[in-house]
């Protein structure tokens, strides 16, 4: 019964529980940027409907209705005034229009398959924001905590100094040294405080909801796609959403010039078409015309060409042109900045990694030296001035530890999200 009860009251504080993975998925369903990335998305996939629309027939109807006042031949120029109406219906069938229709279609297709990645890519950079504000909180609140801690030495070392320039067995000098390191300490603390609380802010800019850091888990990182940077340059160079994003906009580019091109060919049309006629133009109904409608039906091909424009359609097929060459050389930059981050981010990676050895060897001889130092202080083999040293080198040690044990985190979190494997790594979905 008793571990009944102390399940349950466990449980609260593992709901409460925030993981970084819990934290990415709550952003992604939660971001703006996301959803104003799908709503583009959506905007382009119905404008393909539009595009297709150039396979389809054209169907008009048209009627009026009024008065017609006329003098015309065929009433003998006598003023007439009538009730007339028109009826036309037409039916057109373009047959062939320079290819405009098919690489407009080509090109809206391009669109829609850039407005995925670039909403992919926005999913990636955003989860990428949201475990590193994660991270950074977690880093900021143990560099908090360190600060903290060296506070309370000093303030203990500065007791006791003081207790011994009081007694008259230790300099005055070293009083003032010892409080001009507890000034220090304290404002290195109020500076960690205050990134501390930046930090959290940060994170709530991107997932807004309300914060306490001591329900978020310590990250647990595992192996990336492959442990060789050639390869990691290789996978990003695949599977980069923004890489890919770019390479449907040169596609759609170059549709786009095939379609600019549509002006220099002809234009054949299928045209069908019908109408009624009462009363128009002048003409009534009396004893030598008792008709007074009429009707015809036609079908009929129609070729139009175009044989001058004053060279606008030569400037729209070159600046289409330049437009292509643009998305070219923004892919080719995109590709260079790619390869810069990985290779940035893996030397990042690779180096904490080692550095997190040998700064946790000289945490462990740090803290064994402070103890060392006491003792020999205690007997008077040591001033101050050593004990102040020492700890300022053990409290650097564990400074420089946590930043390089979380640079090493979000250096992995890049890695995967320039692969494209963030995602997938943290089990997030994205709806």
């Amino acid at each position: 019964m008793k571990y009944i009860l102390a399940s349950a009251l466990a449980l609260p504080s593992l709901l409460s529980a925030l993981t970084i993975s819990q934290a990415v998925q709550q952003t992604i369903e939660t971001n703006p940027k996301i959803y104003i990335k799908k709503a583009a998305l959506g905007s382009e996939k119905e404008l393909l409907s539009k595009e297709k629309s150039g396979y389809l027939p054209s169907v008009d109807f048209y009627y009026s209705v009024g008065r017609e006042r006329s003098r015309m031949i065929s009433n003998s120029r006598d003023t007439v005034i009538n009730t007339t109406q028109n009826v036309t219906g037409t039916v057109s069938e373009n047959i062939f229009e320079g290819f405009k229709t098919q690489s407009g279609v080509d090109k809206q297709k391009a669109l829609i398959v850039s407005a995925e990645k670039n909403m992919q890519n926005v999913v990636n950079n955003t989860a990428l924001d949201a475990a590193a504000a994660y991270i950074n909180i977690i880093k900021n609140k143990y560099l908090t905590k360190i600060a903290k801690e060296n506070v309370a030495v000093h303030k203990k070392y500065l007791a006791q100094i003081k207790e011994r320039v009081d007694a008259g067995v230790a300099r005055k000098s070293d009083y003032k040294q010892t409080l001009s390191r507890y000034a220090n300490a304290q404002s290195n603390y109020y500076f960690a405080e205050q990134n501390y609380k930046n930090a959290i802010t940060s994170f709530q800019k991107v997932l807004d909801m309300k914060v306490n850091p001591d329900d978020f888990k310590e990250p647990s990182i595992d192996k990336l796609p492959t442990q060789n940077i050639e390869e990691l340059i290789k996978l990003a160079l695949e599977k980069n959403p923004e890489l890919l994003m770019n390479h449907a906009d040169i596609k759609s580019a170059k549709a786009l010039v095939v379609q600019s091109k549509a002006t220099y060919y002809p234009k054949v049309d299928l045209k069908l078409q019908s109408y009624w006629h009462k009363n128009l133009n002048g003409i009534v109904t009396n004893a030598t015309n008792p008709y007074d409608t009429e009707d015809a039906y036609s079908a009929q091909a129609v070729l139009s060409y175009n044989i001058f424009r004053g060279f606008s359609d030569k400037a729209v097929v070159e600046s289409n042109k330049y437009k292509l060459l643009e998305k070219e050389n923004a892919l080719a930059d995109l590709r260079r900045k790619v390869i810069a981050d990985v290779k940035t981010s893996w030397q990042t990676y690779s180096s904490t990694k080692e550095q997190m050895k040998f700064l946790n060897q000289q945490i462990e001889a740090s803290k064994e030296t402070v103890k060392d130092y006491h003792e020999e202080y205690n007997l008077g083999r040591r001033s101050i001035v050593d004990l102040l040293n020492i700890e300022l080198e053990y409290n650097s040690a564990k400074n420089r530890f946590v930043k390089a044990k979380y640079e090493h985190y979000l250096a992995y979190y890049k890695l995967l999200t320039y692969t494209d494997e963030m995602l997938e790594e943290m089990n997030v979905s994205v709806k």
